[in-house]
């Protein structure tokens, strides 16, 4: 795993649960920590994927399935930055899985972590959980690396 923020093993159960509840589905969620220490993920929080209401709804623009895509609504992220400045905790970590696929961070991951080619979440890592015929395969964490502009494991 790396060094740049340390999860709970109890997280990384759970996390890992998550991912075979909803599988054959990818999961989704985040882990926060304190503002003040970086280095921190304490608060999971499990989301849901929308990404079939959204692929239902607009086909075009969504055209993967919760098969092998997460997208976590709008509403829930709002609801969730709420909650986390209340709380005075920032975003660690986005974690999602991939099913019968590798643990790896894919184009479509690249896409959707960046805005105009920085990331959308600063200093947050993403952890990616392989599944493979129900069973966890692995997970790998991947974080981005200023200086390559891109994300690496």
């Amino acid at each position: 795993m790396n060094p740049t923020v340390e999860i709970p093993a109890n997280a990384l159960r759970r996390i890992e649960a998550h991912a075979l509840r909803e599988y054959p589905n990818e999961c989704c969620g985040l882990m926060l920590g304190p503002v003040g220490e970086p280095h921190v993920a304490v608060k999971l929080r499990e989301c849901v994927n929308a990404q079939d209401v959204y692929h239902r709804r607009d086909p075009v623009a969504f055209p993967r399935t919760g098969r092998n895509a997460y997208f976590i609504d709008p509403a829930e992220l709002l609801a969730i930055e709420r909650d986390r400045r209340a709380s005075d905790e920032a975003i660690r970590v986005i974690y999602h899985s991939h099913c019968d696929a590798d643990a790896y961070f894919s184009e479509e991951d690249v896409r959707r972590a960046l805005h105009e080619g920085v990331p959308v979440f600063p200093g947050a890592v993403y952890l990616v959980v392989s599944i493979r015929e129900g069973k966890i395969a692995g997970m790998k964490i991947f974080h981005w690396r200023r200086e390559l502009c891109r994300f690496v494991s």
